[in-house]
Formats: C-alpha cells, sequence, structure tokens
C-alpha cells in the first residue's frame, strides 16, 4: 500500500479508447461507468482486495448506487487521471468519490459517486470484510476526513411538478 496520503488518490490512469467513442464523435457516456468501475477496481486493490482475497476470504464487492456528472466532452486518445477520495468505511459498506481529469488539459471532466458492499461469495449475502481491508480503507478514510469534493451527495434534478 501507498503510504499516507491527505489527498485525493491517485491510483488509476487510462486513455479514451475509440470504441468509447459514440455517434457525437465524444465519449460515450456508458464508457464513463466503465472507466469509473476501472477505477473503483484499482482502489479496492491498492487497499488489498485481490485474487487472493476473494480465494481465502471469499468476499466481494458490489457495487449497489452510484452517481455521475458528465462535465466536459472527452474525445479518443485523451488521456484520463482519476482522483479516489475515500468519504466513507465500515465494516460492510464503501463509499467513494472520483474525479475523471483530462491529464494534459488539467480539466475536470466528469465524476461519480459510488456505493458498494462487501458481500461473500457463497452466501451473496452482506457480510463484513476482513480487519485488514478494513483497517486499510479506515486509514484512507482518515486521511481524507477533511476533503468534500464539489459534487459529494447530489442527487439527480427533479423536472417533477407535485399536484
Amino acid at each position: 500500500m501507498e503510504p499516507f496520503n491527505a489527498g485525493p488518490l491517485e491510483i488509476y490512469r487510462t486513455r479514451v479508447a475509440s470504441t468509447w467513442i459514440d455517434y457525437n464523435g465524444h465519449m460515450n457516456e456508458g464508457y464513463f461507468a466503465v472507466a469509473f468501475g476501472d477505477a473503483s477496481d484499482a482502489y479496492l486493490t491498492r487497499a488489498g482486495f485481490d485474487e487472493d482475497y476473494r480465494r481465502d476470504v471469499g468476499g466481494t464487492f458490489y457495487t449497489v448506487e452510484t452517481h455521475i456528472r458528465y462535465l466536459r466532452e472527452l474525445q479518443a486518445g485523451d488521456p484520463l487521471l482519476f482522483r479516489t477520495t475515500v468519504l466513507g468505511v465500515d465494516a460492510k459498506k464503501l463509499h467513494l468519490f472520483h474525479s475523471m481529469v483530462h491529464e494534459d488539459a488539467g480539466y475536470e471532466a466528469a465524476t461519480q459517486e459510488v456505493f458498494l458492499l462487501h458481500v461473500s461469495l457463497t452466501a451473496a449475502e452482506v457480510t463484513p470484510m476482513s480487519p485488514a481491508l478494513l483497517s486499510a480503507m479506515e486509514q484512507d478514510r482518515d486521511a481524507h476526513h477533511h476533503l468534500y469534493p464539489e459534487g459529494a451527495g447530489n442527487s439527480i434534478r427533479s423536472l417533477r411538478s407535485d399536484p
């Protein structure tokens, strides 16, 4: 695991694949979710969640809720840097916030807030994660306690008018 870091973690980078481009000539909305999922996986791996963990502990993570904000268009080949903040964690739950940044231009292209549950691979029910994994995530949460990124805690806008 990386040393203590009080800022968002910069542990995942990728480029916009040409197959991610839609008929409007920019990154399709579904591929934002794919890229953010990969950023979550990079965080989980950094914290100690890997093939050995899944085999020895018998646990995994399920994403149960996300909220993506699309802020700027991206083109094929654009270099992406993901900044990850641990907003919260307990024995069974993990709350992350990712910022997708165009690494060359420096602008934030999108954000994702994601909520994951730790699940038993055999019982298919929510179970506590291992103490070692929880401790690693708690260290990140504690290091990030002063951070609350713009867009965190937002919900989708409503156009509904109540009768």
